[in-house]
């Protein structure tokens, strides 16, 4: 509870009106982030540690790899920072035992902010990347490195903790007859300080980073449903060259497919929040107000969003990489690595041996 604040539990001399905006308020509080941030948190901490697993294996390394592993590093400690701000509503946590919460509570909102803005950075910098290698092949051998993706990564984090570093310094936490409280400090409600924040949030988290991501994933949408169209329009009889580049083409479509959905993910779960954070600009609510539970509530509802999207790449990369899907069955399974090597070297031996005969028999072998 704030200090000085009406408890969430007041329901005295209130109209109908007031009482359904409380209901909903503490029902989607209870929901969300007593039932169903727990589910996903679950989820996303073990499909988010197998992703780190995963995309480290010498065999996924790539300049991409190394984005998705970063928001994979990010997405986890969002979700456990999540889940720990979490328990601010649990009945009895407010007892003067759980002192110690409060003393790090401040910080893991801090590492929640952080790693909110540095997920939408990492999001719009593997698009813009993913544009260059897609739509510019010749730049992005130059550009798309990972090298290049490493020391990118390393500015977002720098630049995203100095960003949000205030936020500790708005919460003071104080004992009140034997309960805990937070309390917002002078910082916090310093207009300047408030007007300020917002619109830096507004701008660097929210409207530069999303037109970045709406653009260059569009195009990208348009480059592999182009690659589509010209594969289609191939006849049958091609060089193995040829199937070779088809091949190589259709797999760099399946890994541009699949960052489009994470993108596509991403916009879909973050969207309401991001509203939600330049509607407070306008319009902000005292808590107690039946306008303010209603504001609470959709809060609740779109920070669950956020969390269902740290949690769910793990699910994308499963469904939609063949690479991913096997990568994570000889890690989860060393056995089977024999044996998927075994096959692999049969088929590639036979693959070699094919192509050898066909080179041998074509009018070019002969011509030569």
């Amino acid at each position: 509870m704030d200090c000085g604040t009406v408890p969430t539990n007041y329901t005295a001399n209130i109209t109908d009106s007031e009482s359904a905006a409380i209901i909903f308020r503490n029902e989607s509080r209870y929901w969300m982030q007593r039932v169903l941030t727990p589910a996903a948190v679950l989820i996303g901490v073990v499909g988010n540690i197998l992703t780190i697993v995963v995309l480290t294996r010498r065999r996924m390394t790539s300049s991409t790899n190394t984005y998705l592993t970063a928001l994979a590093v990010t997405d986890l400690a969002y979700l456990i920072c999540v889940y720990t701000v979490s328990y601010e509503n649990y009945p009895g946590i407010h007892d003067v035992r759980f002192l110690w919460y409060w003393r790090h509570w401040k910080y893991a909102l801090w590492i929640v902010d952080c790693t909110m803005g540095i997920s939408v950075w990492l999001t719009a910098a593997f698009t813009f990347e993913r544009y260059i290698a897609v739509c510019h092949p010749l730049r992005g051998r130059v550009f798309c490195t990972e090298a290049r993706a490493r020391r990118v990564i390393i500015v977002i984090y720098i630049l995203c903790l100095l960003s949000t570093c205030t936020t500790p310094f708005e919460w003071s936490i104080e004992v009140k007859d034997g309960m805990v409280c937070k309390k917002m400090t002078e910082l916090a409600m310093d207009q300047t300080y408030k007007n300020y924040l917002y619109w830096f949030w507004a701008a660097m988290f929210v409207f530069v980073p999303l037109v970045i991501i709406a653009i260059f994933n569009t195009f990208l949408i348009e480059a592999v449903h182009r690659s589509k169209r010209q594969r289609s329009g191939l006849t049958q009889q091609i060089e193995p060259r040829d199937c070779a580049n088809s091949s190589r083409q259709r797999q760099e479509n399946k890994i541009t497919t699949t960052l489009i959905a994470v993108v596509i993910l991403f916009i879909v779960c973050q969207t309401p929040a991001a509203i939600m954070l330049v509607v407070y600009i306008f319009y902000s609510p005292d808590k107690s107000t039946p306008a303010g539970a209603i504001m609470l509530g959709l809060g609740n509802i779109f920070n669950f969003l956020t969390t269902v999207n740290a949690s769910s790449n793990f699910l994308l990369y499963c469904v939609m990489s063949d690479k991913y899907r096997r990568t994570l069955v000889l890690t989860l399974c060393p056995c089977l690595a024999t044996r998927h090597q075994r096959s692999h070297t049969f088929t590639s031996y036979y693959a070699s041996h094919h192509n050898s005969s066909v080179r041998f028999n074509s009018p070019n072998a002969l011509n030569t």
